[in-house]
């Protein structure tokens, strides 16, 4: 135990000793920020030894939660050992869009890069910082970098720069790169090639992993088709096809250039597709527009949706199409609902091979006759809400024109609900609550109805 904790110990040392050389006046910091290094067009992460490489240094520096005086005025970035930088090795600086030209940058020891801007970071930015380096002869299976923001005050924020997608696009995604020989790497081996299990049309190439890549290009009967980024990632779906047999090879990749000879080819049949989209998520609620009723869903997650059917009906066993949008719509307008009685909606997703899926239906909707409130009596405490809520349509007054409201009266004359809407609103609601969010008694309202000058008055019966 006193030998692990000796080491442990040394350790802790070394890395305190590290920090201290490289990240002189170190403070942590609330600004919290995402980085990568990329090979200029190269996107696998891979530099090949003995060569000049552009290298593309991208972040996001989040200034969201930065305190006072901690504005960035300098990027610090550690260059690996198997990499060299000499001479002026940046080449250019963009924050966001806009290149920046009046950057100053040095080198210092230990591989050290510092691009000082013109004008301080102050907002959350995009920053693009392009360099040189020399690739050693030698192949480095782990190039990792280090990148540092410099504050005005002149302090390293050590939380900085974290690794991750900061350029939007499926690449390196990292702070680590390699460098390989100038030689094409191996061709993959075990192409083999399989039709979906869960009944798409889809095939789905699968191979064994090349040590030396840095991802595979896939062609279908001799076609480039995909290009699969990581030595990882040994399988591939080419989705949505025609019922037919395809070839397939695979390529590996250390750059664009070094790419190996092509595999054995493999082949497979793709079937019609029989599966069904994932179904939409329906809005439970509907609204009551001036123009009918909406519904609403969120989209099906399935890509081969073309377009959502919307149904109608008393049930949800018992529903009929009463319309369909195509699949970049999340909302139909029901112009014609019925005039009376209990209905429902549901939509369906539909792929391009005409397979359908349903969502759940939407809350059962009361349609009232018109004319009077409904339903009436009541129930407020009822878990049904077919008869735990009253709605007055705006319909019930007659020749109004302009704000509808509802007063709500007790047989002593007693205020005790309340409620205006404006003229593109049908319906009102009134739960059997008073203003102060109690239920009433049991018994029997008077309600007032009232459109611009025109005013219906009449009964409602709360029954609990």
């Amino acid at each position: 135990m006193f030998m692990i904790a000796k080491y442990n110990l040394l350790a802790v040392s070394i890395i305190v000793l590290f920090l201290a050389l490289y990240f002189p006046c170190i403070s942590r910091s609330a600004v919290e920020s995402t980085g990568e290094i990329n090979a200029k067009d190269n996107n696998a992460g891979t530099l090949i030894a003995g060569t000049q490489a552009d290298l593309i240094a991208n972040m996001i520096i989040d200034m969201s939660q930065a305190e006072p005086g901690e504005e960035i005025e300098s990027i610090r970035i550690i260059v690996p050992n198997g990499l060299t930088i000499k001479g002026k090795p940046v080449k250019s600086v963009k924050v966001g869009e806009k290149e920046v030209p009046n950057f100053t940058q040095q080198i210092q020891e230990n591989n050290q890069i510092i691009v000082t801007l013109p004008t301080l970071i102050t907002l959350t930015s995009r920053v693009a910082i392009e360099f040189t380096v020399d690739v050693s002869a030698v192949p480095i299976p782990n190039l990792q970098f280090i990148i540092g923001l410099i504050a005005v005050n002149q302090r390293l924020l050590i939380s900085s720069i974290k690794p991750g997608n900061a350029d939007g696009r499926v690449n390196n995604d990292s702070l680590t790169l390699r460098s390989v020989s100038a030689t094409k790497p191996l061709p993959p081996t075990n192409v083999k090639v399989q039709p979906d299990p869960n009944g798409e049309n889809d095939l789905i190439i699968t191979w064994s992993k090349v040590d030396e890549a840095g991802g595979y290009i896939i062609y279908r009967n001799g076609i480039e088709i995909a290009n699969v980024i990581g030595k990882d990632q040994t399988s591939y779906t080419d989705k949505d096809l025609d019922p037919n047999t395809y070839s397939y090879t695979v390529r590996s990749y250390k750059t664009d250039v070094l790419r190996s000879d092509p595999s054995a080819s493999a082949s497979g049949t793709a079937t019609k597709d029989t599966k069904a989209p994932n179904p939409p998520t329906i809005v439970p609620e509907l609204k009551i527009l001036e123009k009918g009723i909406e519904v609403s869903w969120k989209p099906s997650s399935s890509a081969d949706v073309v377009k959502y059917i919307i149904y109608r009906g008393t049930s949800a066993s018992s529903v009929s199409k009463i319309g369909e949008v195509d699949a970049t719509k999340t909302s139909y307008i029901d112009a014609q609902p019925p005039e009376s009685g209990s209905f429902l909606y549901i939509v369906g997703a539909v792929d391009e091979a005409g397979n359908q899926s349903k969502s759940s239906p939407t809350q059962l909707r009361q349609i009232l006759s018109g004319d009077k409130p409904q339903p009436n009596p009541f129930t407020p405490k009822s878990n049904d809400p077919r008869f735990n809520q009253v709605t007055f349509p705006s319909s019930i007054v007659k020749g109004g024109e302009g704000t509808f409201s509802v007063k709500i009266f007790d047989l002593e004359g007693n205020l005790v609900f309340e409620k205006d809407v404006d003229s593109g609103s049908k319906e009102i609601k009134w739960d059997g609550k008073d203003s102060n969010g109690n239920y009433v008694n049991s018994g029997v309202y008077i309600y007032q109805a009232t459109m611009g000058n025109k005013n219906k008055i009449g009964s409602i019966i709360v029954a609990k």
